[in-house]
């Protein structure tokens, strides 16, 4: 009988054992995953209606903004798929800052390299690509900025366009 006690004893501690472990184990992964977030982003998207975006469809993205210290990276993010017949896409970006003022910027970001390779990340015939708008700044105000989003292609209807976004994360 002594010998059965025994054996359940040990049994049961190996048990526990393994359970600290894993218990271990998963502590860890949560640290891991919760220290790779960044709570400070803010990233959108839309998508463009079949793929055809007209000259006066304007996107339209709103950030709060609660920190006026930190500096920031305002990235515009793109997809397009590999029937785009360009190597590079005009767009009209309007800020709205809180007070009301507004900038207007016309950029041109390059979708393909010299040998006509798109750039970015692609998936299939999607091609992802996070454009750099603004580097290092800082939203002087708290409030509401309004980022408003257009195509400044010659094209009245450019199609192969799938989304349109905006990333707004801290400066690193």
């Amino acid at each position: 009988m002594k010998r059965k006690i025994k054996t359940d004893l040990i049994k049961t501690e190996t048990t526990i054992k393994k359970m600290n472990d894993y218990r271990k184990w998963l502590l860890a992964l949560l640290i891991t995953a919760t220290a790779c977030v960044n709570l400070n982003v803010y990233e959108k998207y839309e998508a463009i209606p079949g793929t055809k975006w007209p000259n006066n469809k304007i996107f339209r993205f709103e950030y709060l903004s609660t920190d006026t210290v930190s500096s920031k990276n305002v990235e515009i993010n793109l997809r397009h798929n590999d029937f785009y017949k360009y190597n590079n896409i005009y767009l009209f970006v309007t800020t709205i800052a809180p007070d009301g003022k507004n900038l207007k910027d016309t950029v041109e970001f390059t979708l393909a390299n010299a040998e006509g390779k798109w750039v970015g990340s692609g998936v299939g015939n999607i091609y992802d690509l996070r454009m750099f708008y603004k580097h290092n700044i800082r939203f002087g105000q708290e409030g509401k900025y309004i980022f408003y989003i257009q195509h400044g292609m010659r094209e009245t209807i450019l199609k192969d366009i799938t989304d349109i976004g905006i990333r707004i994360e801290n400066a690193k």
